[in-house]
């Protein structure tokens, strides 16, 4: 019998993943809900084996208020917030004693990302994994992609994506245009994105009707721009503001002594950020600007201007796991979260870098991991800072534009 298959994209670096067991400095089963889905229950119930009867009986319990077969119980946490089916050396007991097929939807897919599109299987991964971090952000040629095929019953949770018939024409001439510019290494990572900015603003403002042969026309314009130098001219009159990015950081700062955060290694960045640049509740801005300047030029530019590949990779991975610029409502919107993923980011590391007097790979890696983790399971926390945007009526990719010039 010919087994059945289906198509599947993926960056390079999925093939290479392998999970490192207990020898990763996290775990991937702490820090937040784990759900099971319906199927995998009744296989926990139906088990014969006594000992994990028993301890899967304690331990997963009915989600009540789940409205899905995907979310139709979930794993009890201890009061650390580590999974309770883990044993002495981090590793999983279901795995373990039952087999990998025994492993929930959830847990057998981490930390992939699948999404359908066009009848086709996207396949990525999070960067709240440690070494899916080291595997993307580490690799100086940049992310490349792949296709390829998979047995149509490979296990996993498929995301179907909500976009419209025009958004589906759109979507794949401006998801290689966006790439191409963010790999253009011929001008800054924020050169990269103020030019993605601007070219979205002039999108957004294009009438439907004939839409998609009009983005072919306006990515053309801004491709002969790039070649002529008139974006790059258009660039450097561009406003920067810092003092944005220190309301930011004290914002932060704000929400995360009212706002707990499960993820430790994520609050040893912060408070190093925070520290690196003099951030506290009697902070003087002139001080933290001049900090912040300082920390730049000594300490965070010497380490990015020679691995600038990290944050290009990090926004190539944004840009295909969440489908954009269709992951939100609106086109502003979808810029706007990447420039605030971005910036935060940025934020981070050039406190950090203050604070260690410099940057290497490791604390980079230790920085966006868990972050990513942080994020990916709070969204309270990134709410915060759209918020604090709308508050200063940063919400336009006018001001996107900005943000990533300071």
């Amino acid at each position: 019998m010919v087994e059945k298959t289906r198509e599947i994209i993926l960056p390079e670096y999925m093939s290479q993943f392998q999970c490192i067991g207990s020898a990763c400095e996290d775990t991937c089963c702490a820090g937040w809900r784990v759900t099971v889905d319906k199927e995998t229950y009744k296989k926990y119930k139906d088990t014969r084996n006594p000992e994990m009867k028993t301890l899967l009986n304690e331990n997963v319990k009915r989600n009540r208020s789940g409205n899905s077969d995907e979310s139709y119980a979930k794993i009890k946490m201890d009061n650390s917030g580590d999974c309770t089916l883990l044993d002495e050396d981090h590793l999983c007991k279901i795995q373990k004693e039952l087999g990998h097929e025994f492993l929930s939807n959830t847990c057998a897919v981490y930390p992939r990302n699948l999404n359908l599109v066009d009848n086709v299987v996207e396949k990525s991964a999070t960067l709240s994994c440690p070494e899916v971090a080291r595997l993307v952000l580490l690799n100086e040629k940049g992310i490349d992609f792949i296709q390829d095929v998979e047995p149509s019953d490979t296990k996993g949770f498929l995301k179907k994506n909500s976009m419209s018939k025009e958004q589906q024409e759109l979507f794949w001439n401006l998801r290689i245009f966006t790439i191409k510019i963010l790999q253009n290494r011929g001008f800054s990572i924020e050169d990269r994105l103020i030019i993605l900015g601007l070219f979205y603003r002039k999108f957004d403002g294009l009438k439907s009707g004939g839409k998609s042969e009009k983005a072919l026309s306006l990515m053309q314009e801004f491709e002969i721009g790039i070649d002529n130098g008139s974006l790059s001219d258009s660039i450097k009159q561009l406003p920067g503001n810092i003092s944005f990015q220190v309301s930011m950081c004290k914002s932060l700062l704000e929400h995360r002594l009212t706002s707990p955060i499960s993820s430790q290694r994520y609050v040893e960045c912060f408070n190093e950020m925070a520290e690196g640049l003099g951030i506290n509740s009697e902070y003087v801005e002139d001080e933290v600007i001049q900090r912040y300047k300082d920390a730049y030029e000594m300490a965070y530019k010497p380490f990015i201007d020679n691995h600038e590949y990290i944050l290009e990779n990090y926004l190539v991975n944004y840009v295909f796991t969440n489908l954009f610029p269709f992951d939100k409502k609106t086109i502003t919107d979808s810029f706007a979260m990447l420039i605030i993923n971005f910036s935060m980011i940025k934020l981070h590391l050039i406190g950090m870098a203050k604070y260690h007097k410099g940057l290497n790979n490791d604390l980079v890696i230790k920085l966006v991991q868990s972050y990513s983790k942080t994020i990916d399971h709070n969204n309270a926390y990134l709410k915060n800072v759209e918020n604090l945007l709308r508050e200063h009526g940063y919400t336009t990719l006018a001001h996107m534009v900005v943000l990533v010039k300071s």
